[in-house]
């Protein structure tokens, strides 16, 4: 049924969210006085862009900060070095397993960063494309990353499934005309997730092997 998946990175694949929150934590005290949002705040925006995750925690930042943020956070994220970002459990397993099939990335993260995450998880082997922000492109729910994965892969929206634990990655998803799955182990909204409509659902990242293998009919049809 699918010769392709995409799956979003963080809150799909890996669990970043201790070095994302401290990275965005240094990175915003750079940039504003008083109180930092605690990292469990911090956790629940992952997956959003970072000037959208400022703005959703209670930190607009003007044009000058916003520049500003977006370099502390780079300089704080490589200093961390991914130092506590795991696979999340069956991960590494599951995408063995599934092998003959034609993996990609589609995250919020800028290509390269998200490139350099997977290798240092010795996880980029399995995956045949990663596409992050790149100029030119929206991010999700905007279709444009799932697009251009698409065309990196040379397949059809209909031979693809996304997998991703956001509302904005399965929207992204829809848009693009390919099948949604909505990871709940992740770090995106239960309740935003149903309202999104996904034509799956995976409690953990191993469950993809049957669902590949023999899809039951999407939810809802």
């Amino acid at each position: 049924m699918w010769t392709a998946i995409l799956c979003d990175l963080d809150g799909t694949l890996i669990d970043a969210h201790v070095d994302i929150a401290a990275a965005f934590r240094q990175a915003l005290r750079r940039v504003v006085a008083g109180p930092l949002p605690p990292p469990a705040a911090i956790a629940r925006h992952i997956g959003k862009p970072l000037l959208e995750m400022a703005a959703a925690l209670g930190y607009p930042l003007s044009p000058p900060q916003d520049a500003a943020f977006l370099r502390f956070y780079r300089q704080a994220a490589a200093r961390r070095a991914d130092r506590a970002t795991r696979p999340y459990p069956g991960v590494r397993e599951t995408l063995q397993r599934l092998s003959p099939l034609a993996f990609a990335v589609v995250t919020t993260k800028e290509t390269a960063q998200a490139r350099a995450v997977l290798q240092r998880l010795q996880l980029a082997p399995f995956f045949c494309h990663v596409q992050g922000w790149e100029p030119g492109l929206r991010l999700k729910p905007a279709p444009d990353t799932v697009y251009a994965a698409l065309a990196a892969l040379r397949c059809p929206p209909a031979a693809a499934l996304l997998v991703g634990d956001t509302a904005a990655d399965i929207l992204a998803g829809k848009a693009a005309g390919v099948a949604t799955c909505a990871a709940t182990y992740g770090f995106g909204d239960l309740q935003a997730l149903r309202q999104a409509r996904p034509d799956y659902w995976l409690a953990a990242f191993a469950d993809l092997i049957p669902l590949v293998r023999r899809p039951p009919a999407p939810a809802g049809h």
